[in-house]
């Protein structure tokens, strides 16, 4: 009898779950959810294609799910589910599946995919950088060492009068001599060191001057990016582009003659992805030299983003052809060094020995393995015969390795093996720290057997960490996560806010960029650090603009830390390039304002509207505050269900126009900062402006759960969940605990997915 009903239990469990024992208010609900809900979204909230195809869950507390089901479900005939119904149908699903996102996630395992654009290129980089030199700067003095010479004649240097760092070139000598005691009508000088771009893209490099000159980037050896070294004394700007890698250093010189031309200046200036000409300004600019980078010039058709996170999965015929051009040029580069190397030693046997053994580097580091003698034989040795110039066989090398699916699957080691070795494990690690692959002392490292224990790998990790590829990485994530990809700086109408300049915009950008920086990596700085941001990077055009006084001691392009009570701020979403960023050119976006910080600041989930808002200022009273046109726009309930959400964080932020400054009045009307702001655990708030967003972030684990999700995709390309040592929940709470900074959390992050199947030995 007691075996029958345990049976009878096991059934009743198996059968109906544990809702079996459930209230008859919930067999009620789950009534009501069949007959009204169901046929959208699936009988245990899974979803309907081509209906509601995203299961029902999210971070809504129980209060605003009975409201919206109230107001606005079914879609076709709200009134069928009102009042008690509407609290009967809402409460079985936020007790059924709502706060159970685990029950609609699918067997995750991480997917093949090719190298994003990213990677391709930091990837090829680095590849060449084995072999012509990793641009490193250890002595980090800004400026270009100048030495000054007088001429012997054209182009002809004599004797060096002077030497000095400058701190841009930005020269107007007239008709006099750069120093006392040089020559007045003959002389030149020569700058050298390093341009270190933040980001990356497409730059324009310009020189002005009525006078000769030769300016190289990124090359050493080869033909100058601009060659005007025959002048005619008239005024002249020269241009030239390249495609940099932001992050990344790279060898600038520039030589400068005049021979009894009337007048001597020069200008250097650049034009960066984002910005306007300008003089290139001191802070990317280096007195240290460094090797040059092969930097593909070649254009690459957009990644994959749809799942918000750059992804190699386009396949076709634009894509394929795009890399092929690019590793025709990286093969065409090969044979040019290759070629100087040997130069007049072209039949010598040692120099032929040289070159296989460079070609077989090449393609144990694009590979990311050791290879074996038959794999050496067939990929390189075969290439290499005495009927075939050496340039020719390294050539056929770079093309067959660069175009081998080796090298543009970085992940198909990990699948393909049945156990992860040690090469899985450095692969990953290159790929989720720098979007690269691994140099030859990683593979020493692993060759000597210094590639298996846990403190080995991790403290390469640390290592790398450190490195300024890491940096740029992480620098290329808060791109993304601050909404900062656009292809334009924000701009403004000229009428209402006149002195908003791109020139400003382009301060703006550098100054969140600098601020950052600083935490993160000068202060080790945490998360809670991040959001609060209690001192904000100005330079003097952006201290006068916000009105503060900017030190008298500093020079003007300098930037200087202003504590966050003297500037009227508090925190992150406080620094006048975002406010800006997400505003109208006339006015301020409670909107766009409200979303950035609902996802970013708070961690909140917002699905994507039904149907899209359009905003058109024409069609509200103009006397009207943003406010109140937003209020009037949002009223309807199928908006209010995430617009409750969007306007409470975007009014708590209309101290703020749409430039970023500070106001109390808007058309003559006190701002009203008052919001009642529900948070996920259904606790009605009251907010009086940003502060009090910064206390709600800052109280909550939302944001943190959110910020490393999207840093974890943005590293390895792939979702958490795809890796069975990676606790997101884990891992927030540690941030919460202040137990790991940011960079820690960087670091640990690419550590454990790197190793995710690896049996470390002891």
């Amino acid at each position: 009898m007691k075996i029958s009903f345990l049976w009878a239990i096991f059934f009743f469990f198996t059968e109906f779950g544990l809702q079996g024992w459930s209230s008859p208010s919930l067999v009620t609900g789950k009534s009501l959810y069949a007959n009204q809900c169901a046929e959208c979204h699936g009988e245990r909230g899974q979803g309907v294609e081509d209906e509601y195809s995203k299961p029902l869950v999210g971070d809504w507390p129980l209060e605003k799910i009975i409201r919206y089901v109230d107001k606005t479900m079914p879609d076709y005939d709200p009134k069928l589910t009102k009042g008690k119904n509407a609290e009967l149908v809402s409460k079985f699903i936020f007790e059924s599946f709502y706060q159970k996102p685990e029950l609609f996630q699918k067997d995750s395992k991480v997917q093949l995919s090719r190298l994003t654009n990213r990677q391709f290129r930091q990837s090829l980089a680095d590849l060449f950088s084995h072999f012509e030199g990793q641009p490193k700067i250890q002595n980090r003095v800004h400026g270009l060492r100048g030495k000054y010479y007088n001429a012997k004649g054209m182009n002809k240097k004599k004797t060096i009068k002077h030497e000095q760092i400058d701190g841009k070139i930005d020269f107007n000598f007239k008709d006099q001599a750069p120093i006392q005691g040089m020559d007045v009508k003959k002389f030149s000088i020569y700058w050298e060191g390093s341009i270190k771009p933040r980001e990356t893209g497409w730059y324009e490099f310009f020189v002005q001057s009525p006078n000769g000159f030769s300016l190289r980037i990124n090359q050493n050896d080869s033909l100058p990016t601009i060659d005007e070294k025959v002048t005619a004394g008239m005024m002249r700007e020269v241009s030239a582009k390249l495609f940099l890698l932001g992050g990344r250093p790279y060898p600038l010189s520039l030589e400068y003659f005049k021979f009894d031309d009337p007048n001597a200046s020069i200008e250097l200036k650049w034009k960066t992805p984002l910005g306007e000409k300008e003089i290139i300004p001191k802070e990317f600019l280096f007195t240290e030299k460094v090797s040059s980078s092969f930097i593909t010039q070649q254009n690459l058709p957009p990644d994959d983003y749809s799942q918000g996170f750059e992804r190699g999965i386009q396949i076709d015929d634009t894509w394929d052809e795009a890399v092929t051009f690019a590793v025709l040029e990286a093969a065409e580069h090969a044979a040019e060094k290759v070629s100087r190397l040997i130069r007049g030693r072209e039949n010598d046997p040692d120099q032929r020995e040289k070159v296989v053994a460079i070609a077989e580097d090449f393609v144990r580091l694009a590979f990311r393995e050791k290879l074996s003698q038959e794999e050496l034989e067939w990929i390189v040795h075969r290439k290499f015969n005495p009927k075939t110039p050496l340039h020719t066989s390294i050539e056929k090398v770079v093309l067959f390795t660069l175009k081998s699916p080796r090298f543009l699957y970085p992940e198909w080691q990990a699948l393909a093996k049945d156990t992860k070795d040690s090469y899985v494990v450095a692969s990953r690690l290159a790929l989720y720290l720098w979007d690269s692959l691994p140099d030859m002392s990683m593979h020493d490292l692993i060759d000597r057997g210094q590639f298996i224990k846990e403190s080995q790998i991790e403290n390469q990790a640390k290592q790398m960490t450190m490195d300024s590829r890491a940096k740029a990485k992480f620098h290329d994530f808060l791109l993304h996560w601050l909404d900062m990809n656009a292809e334009e700086l924000p701009t403004k109408s000229t009428q209402k806010y006149p002195d908003f300049s791109p020139t400003l915009a382009l301060d703006l950008r550098r100054s969140l960029f600098r601020t950052i920086e600083k935490i993160v990596w000068e202060k080790k700085g945490h998360f809670e650090d991040f959001l609060r941001m209690e001192s904000f990077e100005f330079n003097q055009a952006i201290a006068e603009y916000y009105g503060m006084q900017f030190p008298k001691e500093k020079n003007a392009t300098d930037f200087v830390s202003f504590h966050s009570s003297q500037i009227k701020r508090q925190g992150l979403h406080t620094h006048p390039y975002l406010l800006a960023s997400h505003s109208y050119a006339e006015e301020s976006s409670p909107i766009h304002r409200g979303v950035f910080v609902s996802r970013k600041i708070l961690g909140r989930t917002l699905r994507p509207p039904k149907e899209a808002i359009s905003f058109s200022n024409s069609d509200f009273n103009p006397s009207w505050t943003m406010r109140q046109k937003v209020s009037t726009l949002t009223k309807p309930a199928n908006c209010m269900s995430c617009h409750d959400l969007i306007n409470s964080t975007g009014f708590s932020l209309e101290g703020f126009d749409a430039v970023g400054k500070a106001r109390e009045e808007m058309n003559g009307k006190p701002i009203n900062l008052m919001v009642k702001y529900m948070d996920e655990e259904g606790n009605e708030n009251q907010f009086h402006g940003p502060s009090y967003l910064l206390d709600q972030a800052l109280k909550s684990t939302k944001p943190s759960e959110s910020f490393l999700e999207d840093l974890f995709k943005h590293l390895a390309k792939q979702p958490a969940q795809s890796y069975s040592n990676i606790e997101i929940a884990e891992l927030s709470k540690m941030i919460f605990q202040r137990k790991i900074n940011l960079s820690e959390l960087y670091m640990k992050l690419c550590f454990l997915a790197s190793t995710e199947g690896f049996s470390f030995q002891r």
